[in-house]
């Protein structure tokens, strides 16, 4: 099976490019760089700064200190060049089995109608529940816990609402805070990409229409210092035993 990767630049998408290369054929690599949404709420808080240095933080002591593979083509791009006739030829040219997305700009419809039902996405939120940007944040920010989770998905031409074919959460434990959760949730996503792909690709595992009546789509200008706050107060020093009980018991975001 030949997989083509979509992705960004961090070490989350750097550690997602080498689990797929330990288990398939990566015949090319497309990568552009994230882009520094929030980086004016960065200058104007110190709470915020310091918010997203601890998720870097995190993400090095769960997913360790990762690098694209030195086998694998690269094809580097700019901001939205991802979605240029360049790069849509170049990846037609290698003709994939199936192409891995995580973490890029949203995918024009060329790309979707030219590789339709084998572009697969990692979505770092419950979908349909949290679906667009922040959806590790927004549960917590509402304090509904159990509703932090991954979803792997068909892609669509509607943000994060293509036809389901995992979710999983994280595994919580006592003194969890507020990255962990965070980092777990991404780890089982990134871990469970390639097993649960092979199992969708051989028949084995049907994809799941969502239900869009019970979603709701985030935007990245949602996200303030204030609600950071709330969020962060929502999980205070770790989670307590009676906090996990009543995540387990919870009934929000079943399916």
């Amino acid at each position: 099976m030949k997989a083509l990767v979509l992705t960004s630049n961090k070490k989350r998408h750097k550690y997602y490019v080498q689990k797929i290369a330990e288990n398939l054929e990566v015949v090319v690599l497309i990568s552009e760089p994230k882009v520094k949404y929030y980086n004016e709420l960065k200058e104007n808080s110190l709470l915020v700064k310091e918010h997203f240095n601890m998720l870097s933080q995190y993400e090095e002591k769960y997913l360790g200190n990762p690098k694209f593979p030195e086998n694998i083509h690269i094809l580097k791009l700019t901001k939205d060049e991802i979605n240029s006739e360049m790069a849509l030829n170049f990846a037609k040219n290698k003709n994939p089995d199936v192409i891995f997305l995580f973490g890029t700009c949203i995918l024009s419809d060329i790309w979707l109608d030219t590789f339709q039902n084998k572009i697969i996405n990692l979505h770092l939120g419950l979908s349909p529940f949290y679906r667009g940007s922040a959806t590790l944040f927004w549960p917590i920010y509402n304090n509904c816990i159990s509703c932090v989770g991954v979803t792997i998905h068909i892609t669509s031409k509607k943000v994060d609402a293509g036809e389901i074919i995992a979710r999983l959460k994280p595994y919580l434990e006592k003194g969890d805070n507020y990255y962990d959760i965070n980092l777990k949730a991404i780890k089982a996503g990134i871990d469970s990409i390639v097993p649960v792909t092979k199992e969708y690709i051989n028949g084995n595992r049907l994809p799941l229409k969502q239900d869009l009546s019970k979603s709701k789509l985030y935007k990245k200008s949602d996200f303030s210092e204030k609600k950071l706050q709330i969020a962060l107060k929502n999980i205070g020093s770790g989670l307590t035993i009676e906090q996990i009980d009543q995540i387990k018991s919870s009934k929000e975001c079943n399916y």
